[in-house]
């Protein structure tokens, strides 16, 4: 039986009188890759947050047997900071007082984030130079470098083009493949179904997860979002398409 690096009981998150979720139960194991997806304000973010413990929750608990990391960006970097800069910053905020720099391994795993996450050639780049997706990236590398057994993402894919939403799911689904166990909260419903193993839908107060196939059918999505949707298969590689009606 696979070990939950992450488990949440009977989870309930309110704002004062509004209720986000309740009764929410949800395990993530090692290498398996979660899109987390649902209606603007249903709580995925919330929820996100209470994983990482960034964020109590109203009622239930979160047992962490792994170490946990949150990508949240919430504005761009400093253009003059380089991507080494920022993903030495969770390892340089462990430093004792008397350290000056980063310690030769530390650096090292730092090195090794940015090239797990294709950035070794811009390592020492100002981020203004930087693409939108290389950015991206260059949060999760900072992320990487503390070494986390599970990497929770909000949004990844926003204000990407498509070029560039493919290559941060691709890179996320990579890093599922070595063994971290990964949640991104996606917007855009195909590309939750093409990449990730398992589908989290937030909405109503409620959380339903499995395989693509079985959240991403028409009637739940449509109950969902308050739409009509329609979903069928892409007629070469076989994943879903979800698409407003």
């Amino acid at each position: 039986m696979t070990m939950s690096m992450v488990s949440g009981r009977d989870i309930a998150i309110s704002y004062g009188a509004r209720h986000v979720l309740e009764g929410v139960d949800l395990s993530l194991a090692p290498g398996r890759f979660v899109a987390m997806i649902g209606p603007n304000g249903g709580g995925k973010s919330s929820l996100l947050r209470v994983l990482a413990g960034t964020q109590a929750p109203t009622a239930g608990h979160v047992v962490r047997t792994g170490r946990v990391a949150l990508v949240a960006p919430s504005s761009n970097p400093p253009g003059d900071l380089t991507p080494f800069d920022l993903a030495s910053y969770g390892l340089a905020s462990r430093r004792k007082f008397w350290q000056w720099s980063l310690a030769s391994d530390d650096a090292m795993r730092v090195r090794d984030a940015l090239a797990r996450c294709e950035l070794s050639e811009r390592a020492n780049d100002p981020v203004a130079l930087l693409s939108a997706g290389e950015v991206q990236r260059t949060w999760i590398a900072a992320a990487l470098a503390t070494a986390p057994d599970v990497l929770l993402v909000d949004e990844p894919t926003t204000h990407l083009d498509l070029k560039y939403q493919l290559a941060v799911l691709q890179t996320l689904r990579e890093l599922a493949r070595a063994g971290v166990a990964i949640v991104a909260a996606i917007h855009d419903l195909t590309l939750a179904g093409r990449f990730a193993d398992e589908v989290a839908l937030v909405a109503g107060c409620r959380l339903q997860c499995g395989p693509p196939d079985e959240i991403l059918e028409r009637r739940a999505l449509s109950d969902a979002f308050g739409i009509s949707v329609s979903t069928y298969r892409h007629p070469q590689d076989g994943y879903l398409v979800c698409l407003p009606s």
